[in-house]
This record gives C-alpha cells, structure tokens and sequence, in this order.
C-alpha cells in the first residue's frame, strides 16, 4: 500500500496504470480515502473504513464522472457515519431504495419537473424526444452518476460517424441540460459534459434531389406505408418543417377551409403559421388512420399521447426500398421550395 501526499487533479491524471492487476493510492488528506488503478487504466475512489471490528470498502464511483472534491465529500461524510457507529454501505442503500438514480428513471424526474414546466412546448417534446430515443436505449439502467465523459463521447461520435452532424449537436445539447439538472439537484457532483465541446457546426447543404430522385422517394412512401411513408408525403407536399409535420394534430386542421394552422409554439420563429392544404394534402390527410384518444396525426406506437419519433429507423427502411442516396429529409424542403419556383 503506497502513501501520497495530499491528491489533485494533476496527481491523478498521470497515474500510470499497472501493467497487470491493479494499484491503490491513499490521499494524505483524509484517512482511508484513495483510489484503485486498474490495468485497462480505470480510477476509482474508494474509502476504507471499520464497523464491527471488520474492516470495509465503500466505492464512490469512478474518476472524471465523479470529481475529487466530491469523492473527498463523500469519503468525509462516510467517516462520520462510522464515527456515529453506524454503517455507511448501509446508509447507501436505504438511500438508493428511496430515490432511484437509474439513468431512464432520472430522465423521467427531468422531463416531468423541467421540460414540460419550464420549456416551450416545442422544445420540451425535442428534448425528451432525443434523451429517450437517442440515450435511453444505451444507459436505461445505468445510474447518472456512473456515466463517464468517455461515454457520453461514444454516443455522440457515434451520431456524427453516421454522417449527421445536426442531429449530433441537437443530441449533445439535450444531454449536456439533463446533465446540468442533475447537478443543480445534487444527484450528481459534475456533469460528464462539463469540458466537452459541442461538435462542429455542419457544413450548409444545398442538396436538391432531381424530378427522378423525387419520384424514386414517393415510390418508396408507398411501399413502406404507414405512418413513416405518409410523414415523407407531406414534408413534400407542404415544404414543412420535420418537427411540424410529425407534431401535427387533428386540432389544427380546418378541412373545410384546407388550411393548416400551425401555434407559434410549434414553429422555430414563434410565430403562428397558417399552410394552405392543396388537394392532394386533402386527400391524403383524409385516409390516414385516426387514433381515438390521440390528438396527434402521427401519434407514437403504443403512446397515442406522444408524437412519433422513429426518424432514424423509417428512413432507413426508406432508403433500402428507394435508389435515390445521400439525401436527408431535410432536403425535402429545400427540394420542394426550389420546385415552387421552376
């Protein structure tokens, strides 16, 4: 067992890992506080401490995900449980079985006590639409405060490697807010996002699909049905914004008048927006199922109180049933706004 000084950050950071096993490292400011090297190069902050004539080791999470000034906190705040003769592991427990900590739980507790009282409408649906559809799937059962930098990395990366690098800054930016909540609610010392930068902002694209490519897309609608198919329908014939047309409800439809008003908390000008409905639009909009208790004109599989939400997976399924590439459906707009002017 090897004594140090006082630990900082810098001490920590050119910890070398053992070539094998692992290495434990005491702070010579608070006794039995130290951290665990292991060979794969993960620190871990631990503290030692005796109840019951037997001595314990209590985890306080890994390094970068938990800070050093939390983990000393949290070493602290277990000597004075022992001091008081108590059992600090479990404290920990009764704590963990009062107050859940699992990432899709606490993302829940964000959208609900956040999102839903302090956002706009538009912006609490994007945001709870991206935690649950881009993080959840990856760290549902995980607690926040075990979710390193590295993995928030990964995610990220991830969504730009696909070549999306919009929808990578969109990402980041709700996760880097669920994480600053965590922090102002104490669940969590520092978020994993704190040092991170936004990926770049991507280059503008001025991609317009030609008469060909546009027709190749409609025939791929057909085949692949609803409600993806239709949702690409009408971003064609209405030159609207993905978010509109999926967060679309029946409400806001006048059939007589063929008129689509779109509230200003659903537009990204703030503005309420009123689309005239050609005739086609009519028709389709007319033979689209209707869910009973939904007000949505797309409403979610399985939550008719949500909208839907599977971009990634419908165009994907989009394109393997059409030849035409590299287009985004973002680009149906553009396409549809030069089409107006031809």
């Amino acid at each position: 067992m090897k004594q140090n000084p006082a630990f900082t950050d810098l001490f920590l950071r050119k910890l070398a890992s053992p070539a094998s096993g692992r290495a434990e490292y005491y702070d010579g400011k608070v006794p039995g506080f130290g951290v665990r090297v292991t060979a794969a190069g993960t620190k871990t902050f631990f503290v030692v401490h005796r109840h019951e004539g037997a001595f314990r080791r209590l985890s306080l999470g890994r390094y970068s995900a938990v800070s050093l000034q939390a983990a000393r906190q949290q070493a602290q705040q277990a000597l004075g449980i022992v001091a008081k003769g108590e059992d600090p592991q479990a404290s920990r427990r009764s704590h963990k079985a009062t107050k859940s900590n699992l990432f899709s739980d606490v993302v829940t507790q964000f959208v609900e006590s956040h999102c839903q009282r302090r956002n706009r409408q538009s912006t609490a649906y994007e945001t709870t639409r991206l935690l649950q559809a881009v993080f959840v799937p990856v760290w549902q059962r995980k607690p926040v405060a075990e979710i390193p930098r590295a993995d928030v990395l990964s995610v990220i990366d991830g969504i730009e490697a696909a070549g999306t690098p919009a929808a990578a800054r969109h990402a980041f930016a709700a996760i880097r807010k669920f994480f600053n909540w965590c922090v102002e609610r104490g669940l969590i010392a520092q978020s994993p996002c704190l040092t991170l930068k936004a990926p770049g902002r991507p280059v503008a694209r001025e991609r317009v699909l030609s008469d060909g490519e546009l027709t190749n897309v409609l025939q791929g609608t057909a085949a692949i049905g609803w409600p993806f198919g239709p949702i690409v329908e009408l971003l064609i014939l209405t030159a609207q914004r993905r978010g509109e047309v999926v967060g679309m409800q029946w409400s806001e439809i006048d059939m007589n008048e063929k008129l689509w008003t779109i509230p200003g908390s659903r537009t990204k000008n703030h503005r309420m927006h009123s689309v005239p409905l050609s005739d086609s639009v009519i028709i389709l909009i007319e033979n689209l199922p209707r869910h009973v208790d939904s007000p949505f004109v797309f409403p979610a599989r399985g939550k008719p109180d949500q909208a839907y939400s599977g971009y990634s997976k419908g165009k994907r399924a989009l394109n393997a049933l059409c030849s035409t590439t590299d287009w985004t459906l973002h680009d149906l707009r553009r396409t549809s706004a030069t089409c107006a002017f031809r």
